[in-house]
């Protein structure tokens, strides 16, 4: 379906050389289409992949990588874009993220890395999941079948075999990290179910309390 111009719209990668490279572009629904309130709706996708050889890079430079960018997303207008946080390491020279930006012009910031939740906090996966769950029938992240990388890799996905909640690292990951990415940058917030009203409000004190219970046991006598 046509995405209406006035919709949210990212970006979020994941760095790869060796191993693809993964861009994917973004809305956010606003609840005025069938497409619920808050869904991320993936609408292109650049995979960064030897054709023919899954998992095998094409060793783009970031200069090159950019100018791509750059050139698929004439007449967007980008309102975020996270990257892979590793891309902005500086090793004896400029980052690849600070590389990108000055050849092109393509921002970015840091992704949340997060995999796997602790203390309480949701991981990248568990937003994932969350969003491919959705509510009442309906999934929170949709693809345009265009997007055939992220279609062929994630349902793939198999377990880490010592880390159950994480997913195996060598295997073709890189299309389901950017979809990670791009999750945690729009963390789903769910709403609190109502609660029933308590017998005594919660702003009532403690002397109201007790003069309730005298009022109620001199109406008994």
């Amino acid at each position: 379906f046509e995405i209406p111009a006035h919709w949210a719209r990212f970006r979020a990668m994941d760095w790869g050389s060796a191993r693809p490279f993964r861009v994917g572009w973004y809305a956010v629904a606003d609840g005025t289409t069938i497409v619920s309130r808050g869904t991320l709706v993936k609408y292109r996708e650049w995979y960064g992949m030897t054709p023919n050889q899954p998992n095998v890079g094409i060793k783009f430079t970031a200069e090159e990588v950019a100018e791509g960018i750059a050139t698929r997303e004439q007449g967007d207008i980008m309102d975020d874009y996270v990257l892979d946080p590793s891309a902005f390491s500086q090793d004896g020279g400029k980052s690849i993220a600070e590389r990108m930006f000055d050849h092109s012009r393509v921002s970015w910031r840091p992704a949340d890395n997060k995999r796997i939740g602790k203390l309480g906090a949701l991981g990248g996966w568990d937003q994932l999941r969350a969003r491919l769950k959705g509510e009442d029938g309906k999934p929170l992240i949709l693809f345009f079948s265009t997007c055939t990388h992220t279609i062929r890799t994630i349902p793939v996905l198999q377990h880490d075999e010592t880390r159950a909640e994480d997913v195996d690292t060598e295997g073709e990951d890189h299309a389901a990290d950017e979809t990670r990415y791009a999750c945690m940058s729009r963390p789903l917030v769910r709403d609190h179910p109502s609660q029933p009203e308590a017998k005594f409000p919660i702003h009532r004190t403690i002397d109201q309390l007790i003069k309730h219970a005298r009022s109620k046991r001199l109406g008994e006598e």
